[in-house]
C-alpha cells in the first residue's frame, strides 16, 4: 500500500535565521495583543518610574492613537536608543533578582515590542535636565533622536497600532470594545495604586479621574461610584507560618507571611459577574480561580446562587515568595505558599463581615495547610446561618389579583432592590401548542430551599426551577413587546447614572441593543449617562440599578443565546425571581399558570430545563407498590 504522505509531503526547507524585523514582530505579538496591552505596558513603566500622575488618552479604541504621559523620573537622552532594544531594562542587574522582583516591568520588551507594531513618538525629560529629548520609531527601529521642550517625565504616543500588520488588526474587536478593555486596565491600576493620580480620556471625553491621595476608598469610589465606595467594609489581616525546608534541602525553618488589606462589600452589593471583585498581588492585578474561591467561600450562604461579591483586596507577600516571571505578558503569578494565601484571604474577608454583624457559620478548619489545592468546578459550601437569613426574606404581594408587586419589605440589606409585578408573569400569551408540548395543569404545593416549586401533575410530581421558569415567561413577554413595538417606559424625570470607564465603553458598544430593549440613555460630558427611559418589563424598579446590572451581565458575556434574542434573554434573566426568593402559594400558582401559557415552557432561554417530572409509576416503584 502506498503511503499517502508520499505525494503530499513537501520537500524540507533549509533552516534559516529569521530577519530581525520578522523576529521583532513575532516577539511583539507575544507582548502586544491589543491596545489594552500597550496601555498596560506603558502604565507599568510609568509607575515603576515613580510617577505620581499618569494620564492615558486613546482615540478610536486605541487603534488610531494612544498617549500615555507621566511625571516620573524620565530617561537620559543617552539611553533612549537602548530603551527601544529588546531585553533592555534598568530593573534587573543579574539573574538572581529574577527571584525577588519588586517592579511591575522587568523584561525590557515593552518599547521595542510597541515600536515593532506601531509608529511611536517618545519624549522624556529627567527632573534634573534643562531640556527634554525625543525619538521617533517605526517598524521596530528608531528613525531619529532630537531635542524637545517638555515638563519632567515621559510621554509616549502610539499611532496606527498594527497598521503594518493588517492580518493582526482584523482580529481586533470594535473600537468601543477595545476602549472598554483599555478602561479596565487603567481602572485596575488606579485601584492598585491609590497614591497615584490617574486620568483616562476616551475620544476627548474624560471618563476617570482619581485624586492620588492614597485613600483606597476614594480610589474605589472614583472608579465604581461614590454610592458603592461609601458602604464598603474595611478589611485587613495577616498570617504567618513556619515552613520546614524541602526534603534533601539544608537550612533552617522558613517564615511564610501574607498581608491582606482592602475593602469588601456587604452581601447586599452582590453582582451578576465577578467584575467588581478585584485581587492584587504585590501591586499586580491577578486572576486566580483559587483565590477568588477563597473570597466567595467567606460569603457562602449570604449571597443568592449565581451572584458574586464586591471587593478590592491587596495581597502582599515577600518578593521571594511570589513568581511573576511565568508569562510573557505577566498575566499569571505563582505563590510559593498558595494555601497560606488562600487561608489568609478567606479569614480576612470573614473577619470584615463579622465585624459588621453579618451572620457567619463556624469558622472552617484553621489549618492553612489543608486549604484546597485545586478548585476546578468546586462550589462554596452553604452555611446554615447565612442561608437562614436569605430564606427569611419573603417576597410579598405576588398574588392572583394582579395588582401587587414582588418586594422585600424587610431585611432590605439583603435585597436585590427589584420589584417584579404580577403582570410580568400573568400577561404571557396563550399560544395554541400541540398537545405533546403543552404543560398539563399543575397544582402548586410548596417550595424546596426557596428555589424549586413542588407541583402536582395529572401524572405524578413536578419540580419547577422558579428562576428558569420565570425567565422563560419574561423572555417571551419581551419578544412579544418587541414585536408589538411597546418596549420603553419613559421616566418622569431623567436620571444621571454614574458609570465606570469600562461601563461607558460597554454602553457605547451595545448602544443599539440597549435602545432596542427600551433603555434610552444620552451621553454626558463626564463619566455618566442621562437615562430617560427603561424597559417596560423592568417598570417599578430602580432604573439606575437596572441599567448597571444589565451592563454587568453584558460584561460577564452570555453567548448561549445567539443573535438579537440574546438581549431579551439577558433582560429576562435580570428581571426574573432568583433562587433563594421565597414565594407564597399564590405567587407559585401565578408563576405556574404563566408558564403553562408559554410557547416553549420546558426550557429557559439559555436551554436549561424549567422542570423535572417524576411519574406516578416511578413513585409507585420507588415505594415498592409495583
Amino acid at each position: 500500500m502506498t503511503d499517502p504522505r508520499d505525494a503530499s509531503t513537501p520537500a524540507r526547507a533549509p533552516i534559516r535565521i529569521l530577519p530581525p524585523t520578522v523576529a521583532a514582530r513575532i516577539a511583539a505579538g507575544e507582548v502586544i495583543e491589543r491596545p489594552a496591552s500597550v496601555v498596560k505596558e506603558l502604565v507599568e513603566n510609568a509607575i515603576d518610574a515613580g510617577a505620581r500622575l499618569v494620564e492615558v488618552s486613546i482615540w478610536g479604541g486605541g487603534l488610531d492613537r494612544i498617549r500615555v504621559r507621566d511625571d516620573g523620573c524620565g530617561i537620559p537622552a543617552t539611553e533612549i536608543a537602548d530603551a527601544f532594544e529588546r531585553h533592555a531594562t534598568s530593573k534587573l542587574r543579574d539573574e538572581h533578582e529574577l527571584f525577588a522582583i519588586q517592579t511591575l516591568g522587568f523584561r525590557g520588551e515593552a518599547l521595542g515590542a510597541i515600536a515593532a507594531a506601531a509608529d511611536v513618538d517618545f519624549v522624556t525629560r529627567p527632573p534634573g535636565e534643562t531640556a527634554a529629548a525625543s525619538a521617533h520609531a517605526r517598524g521596530g527601529r528608531i528613525e531619529r533622536i532630537g531635542g524637545a521642550g517638555a515638563a519632567p517625565g515621559t510621554s509616549v504616543e502610539v499611532r496606527e497600532l498594527f497598521g503594518a500588520l493588517p492580518a493582526r488588526r482584523r482580529f481586533l474587536r470594535t473600537p468601543a470594545a477595545e476602549a472598554r478593555a483599555v478602561a479596565a486596565v487603567v481602572e485596575a491600576y488606579a485601584l492598585a495604586y491609590p497614591a497615584v493620580a490617574f486620568r483616562l480620556t476616551i475620544d476627548d471625553r474624560r471618563v476617570l479621574t482619581t485624586d492620588g491621595s492614597g485613600d483606597l476608598r476614594a480610589a474605589f469610589a472614583a472608579v465604581h461610584g461614590e454610592a458603592l465606595g461609601a458602604v464598603l467594609l474595611s478589611a485587613s489581616g495577616e498570617r504567618t507560618a513556619g515552613v520546614a525546608p524541602e526534603p534533601n534541602a539544608s537550612g533552617a525553618e522558613e517564615r511564610a507571611s501574607v498581608q491582606v488589606e482592602g475593602l469588601v462589600g456587604p452581601p447586599s452589593l452582590h453582582r451578576a459577574s465577578r467584575r467588581l471583585l478585584t485581587l492584587f498581588a504585590n501591586g499586580r492585578a491577578i486572576s486566580s480561580r483559587t483565590l477568588t474561591h477563597a473570597v466567595e467561600e467567606a460569603f457562602a450562604g449570604l449571597l443568592p446562587i449565581g451572584r458574586h461579591p464586591v471587593g478590592l483586596l491587596r495581597i502582599t507577600v515577600p518578593p521571594d515568595q511570589i513568581d511573576v516571571n511565568v508569562h510573557p505578558t505577566k498575566a499569571e503569578v505563582r505563590f510559593r505558599f498558595e494555601r497560606l494565601v488562600y487561608a489568609a484571604l478567606g479569614a480576612t474577608v470573614r473577619d470584615a463581615l463579622a465585624s459588621a454583624g453579618m451572620p457567619l457559620a463556624p469558622t472552617p478548619d484553621g489549618d492553612w495547610a489543608r486549604a484546597p489545592r485545586g478548585l476546578e468546578g468546586s462550589e462554596p459550601a452553604a452555611w446554615a446561618a447565612g442561608r437562614a437569613v436569605i430564606a427569611g426574606a419573603r417576597l410579598a404581594g405576588f398574588g392572583a389579583t394582579g395588582e401587587a408587586a414582588l418586594a422585600r419589605p424587610s431585611l432590605e440589606a439583603w435585597s436585590r432592590g427589584k420589584s417584579v409585578s404580577v403582570e410580568a408573569i400573568t400577561a404571557a400569551a396563550q399560544p395554541a401548542l400541540p398537545m405533546s408540548e403543552r404543560l398539563p395543569a399543575l397544582r402548586a404545593l410548596g417550595q424546596v430551599e426557596a428555589t424549586y416549586i413542588v407541583a402536582e401533575a395529572p401524572d405524578g410530581l413536578c419540580l419547577v426551577d422558579q428562576h428558569a421558569a420565570h425567565e422563560r415567561v419574561l423572555y417571551e413577554q419581551v419578544l412579544a413587546d418587541r414585536a408589538g413595538g411597546v418596549l420603553a417606559q419613559p421616566l418622569l424625570a431623567a436620571i444621571v447614572v454614574p458609570l465606570s470607564g469600562a461601563q461607558l465603553a460597554l454602553a457605547s458598544e451595545f448602544a443599539a441593543e440597549l435602545a432596542a430593549l427600551g433603555f434610552t440613555a444620552d451621553e454626558t460630558d463626564g463619566a455618566a449617562v442621562l437615562l430617560r427611559a427603561m424597559p417596560a418589563t423592568l417598570a417599578g424598579r430602580d432604573p439606575a440599578a437596572a441599567l448597571v446590572d444589565y451592563l454587568e451581565r453584558l460584561a460577564a458575556g452570555d453567548d448561549r443565546v445567539p443573535g438579537p434574542d440574546r438581549a431579551a434573554a439577558t433582560l429576562a434573566c435580570r428581571a426574573a425571581v432568583m433562587a433563594g426568593d421565597r414565594l407564597d402559594l399564590e405567587q407559585q400558582r401565578a408563576l405556574l399558570r404563566a408558564l403553562e401559557g408559554c410557547a416553549s415552557p420546558h426550557t429557559c432561554p439559555h436551554g436549561r430545563p424549567t422542570m423535572l417530572h417524576l411519574s406516578s409509576e416511578a413513585l409507585a416503584r420507588s415505594f415498592g407498590r409495583r
